[in-house]
């Protein structure tokens, strides 16, 4: 699935009464270095914004654009009933506030105090950003605040396919369907009745032939025939399920009807699902599908969703483990992955491997609290494990101190289903938590 750029409105405002030459340069500059960004630029107004009839039409160019954030750029200082005429035509878009350090004549700090004086007042939620064109950490500061708010307006707009309810005395991945719309995706009920006749449905020939590519392609497989073939059906139906209703991500009730009863398990599906960019999630965890997805906007990687099993106080690590249904994205090789029926109950299709070394996020949106949405932000680093180990392990050794971690899922009352997203985005999560208005849980 194509990641495309976030799309940023860029609204440059400014007073006559200042040097309109070197605005107009300002402006030129920081036209030309947004353009060298990985932005879609729609400049709102080719001419600075000075009355409020003027920045109500470049608001909504930006609407009919409909972009992911609107950027507020002070070439000097701007009569303020300009920005507030913004910020309200733009009420459901963030904004963000751009401000330079020269020509000091221009002010242009002064501009964005101003602003910021006024729209903290009618509560208006905006970012900021004071520095050059010329300063690369600008540059990233305000294309970070766009990618942000490009996986929020996606998060908003997104949907997850919940097949199923919650598996047994799984209580902390319960969900609210109010409380999740309140955050923004929009849950879509399937049932397990139709995921099994779908997959019943699905011609024998088309699955022998994945099956085959899938010997070709990987070397250790360790089940049968038979079982290769229901598990690509499984991934079939679940592919159905996900075009027919546009999902961008689905969870499955995995246990106990379809793994005890049927020998059947969603693992393989699920992995797959989430190499083609539908994030697979496992067990009903729509919280834990939802940060999965915004950790794949922010990194273009699909993120992975574990059960956090045990504690290593001499490494300062811990370790995050699920049956096989991570996306094969992240393994370090393909000859690290073996196909197994499930490591507990010896049934159905796994894809295990131990998650690649590499530096990670620790994150998750958590259930409210008093009426407010968390999430856990936390770095790491992902150790190297024997290609061995049954299921899909992470053993991360933290940047923070075991003991402050563990308090902060404590008293945070974080579940415990731990989203790892490849990279450091701690930065992203941060101001995502204040677009989404997210309470930040750190060690």
């Amino acid at each position: 699935m194509a990641m495309r750029p976030p799309k940023v409105g860029f609204i440059p405002v400014k007073n006559t009464f200042f040097g309109f030459q070197l605005a107009e340069e300002a402006q030129r500059r920081a036209v030309n270095a947004l353009r060298r960004l990985s932005l879609e630029l729609v400049v709102a107004s080719e001419e600075a914004v000075n009355r409020v009839e003027d920045a109500v039409k470049a608001s909504r160019r930006c609407v009919e654009a409909d972009v992911d954030v609107a950027l507020i750029f002070f070439s000097s200082w701007a009569n303020e009933e300009v920005p507030n005429a913004i910020a309200s035509e733009l009420a459901d878009y963030p904004i963000l506030l751009w401000s330079i350090p020269k020509p000091e004549s221009l002010i242009s700090p002064c501009g964005l105090i101003s602003a910021s004086s006024n729209l903290t007042r009618i509560g208006r939620k905006f970012g900021y950003v004071f520095g050059s064109m010329d300063d690369p950490e600008t540059l990233r500061r305000i294309e970070s605040y766009a990618r942000v708010c490009a996986a929020a307006k996606r998060l908003r707009r997104s949907r997850i396919g919940v097949v199923g309810y919650n598996c047994p005395g799984m209580i902390d991945v319960t969900f609210s369907e109010i409380e999740v719309k309140r955050l923004g995706p929009q849950l879509v009920h399937l049932s397990l009745a139709e995921l099994l006749d779908r997959c019943e449905s699905v011609d024998e020939g088309r699955a022998v032939k994945d099956v085959e590519e899938l010997e070709r392609r990987i070397g250790g497989i360790e089940v049968g025939r038979e079982s290769l073939i229901n598990a690509v059906r499984m991934y079939y139906a679940l592919r159905e399920l996900s075009d027919e209703h546009k999902l961008d991500a689905i969870t499955v009730r995995c246990w106990p009807e379809l793994r005890e009863q049927r020998g059947l398990i969603p693992c393989y599906g699920l992995s797959r699902l989430s190499d083609e960019g539908v994030m697979g999630a496992c067990e009903c965890d729509v919280l834990g599908a939802a940060t999965q997805l915004i950790a794949y906007w922010l990194t273009g990687i699909p993120a992975f969703n574990g059960d956090f099993g045990a504690i290593y106080p001499e490494e300062n690590a811990i370790q995050l483990w699920h049956c096989g249904a991570a996306s094969t994205k992240l393994s370090e090789s393909l000859s690290d992955i073996h196909v197994r029926s499930h490591a507990q109950v010896g049934v159905g299709v796994t894809l295990e491997f131990p998650l690649k070394p590499g530096r990670v996020t620790i994150t998750r949106i958590t259930r409210p609290v008093n009426g407010k949405f968390r999430i856990l932000i936390a770095g790491g680093e992902v150790l190297r494990l024997s290609p061995e180990e049954r299921g899909n392990p992470a053993k991360v050794r933290l940047d923070d101190p075991l003991e402050s971690f563990l308090a902060a899922l404590v008293k945070g009352g974080v579940e415990h289903h731990l989203i790892v997203a490849y990279g450091d985005i701690r930065k992203e999560l941060f101001l995502l938590s204040d677009v989404l208005d997210l309470e930040p849980i750190t060690p």
